[in-house]
């Protein structure tokens, strides 16, 4: 498989990753970023009616959906969750995550107007339901990494009493581009880069035209389906459209923004379109291609393969393939330290939080490119705080490195122990200099 080189600098550090019980039972309370959900909880919550936001581990009793443990796709069987596999290993701990795109966990990871002890419900989310004392989370998943005015938001709620944030990315995956077939018989489409750029700027608005590879007869308008909240899948997506199509194909410069807002980032394509409709969470852009013919939207590969949805390849690449050759290796200058990122610009974290604490958010620059053939992916992060955190700062180092396999111990590699990821993602920590830096952090930041 192809891999893409990466480029930047690096602050190294070494640590022993070690899987170690802790003291204190704890419930951990997060939430955020759907994008990597079916890797973290499963997807028992497309089961439910209405689709619940809310996964709980068993060991919190509070009403909530259990845990899936469904092959999303995969032939080789059933997977568990990593969300799962971690209360298995540490039995007195258990996770609980609420799916809110990850705008809105950042909002609530800086008490930004909403709190972790607000309701996660379809009706409406106005927290992670967290209990009632706990109104700060006790960590987020973001795929939108922390930006400047995300940090300059914490410092004036949380910086007191938490110090800084701590970010740390650990999984890849895959973006795919479901679509739903046309009356007159489109089962199959083979999109390339103009195309796909084409398509989300509103200049191929029908499936009849000729500009594409297999166009079907009569008229088939396109509705684009795309993320009605703040989502760090549309902030990676509207990334790649902005790389790839801006300057190119007849696009102005900066015809594309790269924004947590699809609606933002592509203002520019939105009255182009023949038709479109915004949606909550990957999984309302999945079921709303699922039912509408000639649609075609964006979400994760494993979203797409549970709800049984076709999807594009492009440029001759399956997204289902995306990780299938195990992890991700990315360099470790990849790996940034100390460093937000502002639409497509790395920016230092805000001067006011002091070393070492403000090198603990870190980032995978955004002109690395994951490898992988299939050219659309995300990085997806994990967040938590650097102080503030008593006795769940062990069971929170612990989750954080579900994500990590084990560091080499005297000169022995321990062995690999994780869950097989559902199919469409990869774990991130090929090269083992990546890791160590990555573990280093975790180990060092949440206190």
């Amino acid at each position: 498989m192809h891999r893409n080189k990466l480029h930047v600098g690096l602050l190294a550090a070494t640590a022993v990753l070690v899987f170690a019980g802790s003291a204190n039972a704890a419930d951990l309370y997060g939430g955020g970023a759907t994008f990597p959900a079916p890797a973290y909880v499963g997807d028992l919550y497309n089961g439910t009616s209405p689709v619940a936001k809310l996964s709980r581990d068993s060991a919190i009793t509070l009403p909530a959906v259990t845990f899936s443990v469904a092959g999303l796709g995969n032939s080789t069987g059933t997977k568990v969750p990593v969300f799962k596999d971690f209360h298995t290993r540490y039995s007195a701990d258990a996770v609980s995550y609420c799916q809110t795109g990850s705008g809105t966990g950042k909002k609530i990871l800086n008490n930004d107007g909403i709190f972790a002890n607000g309701a996660c419900s379809p009706a409406g989310i106005t927290g992670f339901s967290s209990v009632s004392g706990q109104s700060a989370p006790d960590f987020i998943g973001t795929d939108a990494p922390i930006a400047t005015a995300d940090y300059n938001t914490f410092i004036t709620n949380m910086a007191s009493t938490r110090t800084a944030i701590v970010q740390i990315p650990v999984l890849a995956g895959a973006i795919a581009l479901p679509f739903k077939d046309t009356v007159g018989g489109l089962t199959s489409v083979a999109l390339n880069t103009e195309q796909v750029c084409r398509i989300f700027a509103g200049d191929i608005k029908n499936w009849n035209d000729s500009r594409l590879a297999s166009p079907v007869a009569g008229s088939h308008p396109i509705t684009i389906v795309y993320r009605s909240e703040g989502s760090g899948t549309s902030f990676a997506f509207t990334s790649y459209l902005a790389a790839q199509c801006n300057g190119k194909f007849g696009l102005a410069t900066d015809f594309f923004k790269p924004n947590q807002s699809f609606a933002t980032a592509a203002a520019l394509a939105l009255p182009n379109y023949s038709a479109s409709s915004a949606q909550a969470g990957n999984n309302g852009v999945v079921s709303k291609v699922k039912t509408t013919t000639d649609a075609i939207g964006y979400a994760d590969i494993a979203e797409v393969l549970s709800q049984g949805v076709m999807y594009a390849s492009v440029n001759g690449n399956d997204p289902a393939l995306f990780g299938s050759t195990g992890a991700v290796s990315l360099a470790p200058a990849a790996l940034l330290s100390g460093k937000v990122l502002d639409g497509a610009t790395v920016a230092d974290v805000p001067a006011s939080v002091a070393a070492p604490a403000r090198n603990c958010t870190r980032l995978v620059n955004p002109t690395a490119v994951i490898s992988g053939a299939y050219p659309i992916a995300a990085v997806t992060y994990l967040a938590a705080y650097n102080a503030g955190n008593g006795t769940k700062a062990t069971p929170l180092k612990n989750l954080f490195k579900q994500f990590y396999a084990p560091l080499p111990v005297g000169g022995v590699t321990p062995p690999d122990t994780r869950v097989a990821l559902p199919t469409g993602y990869a774990y991130i920590d090929g090269n083992a200099l990546f890791r160590s830096s990555a573990v280093g952090s975790i180990n060092s930041c949440i206190n």
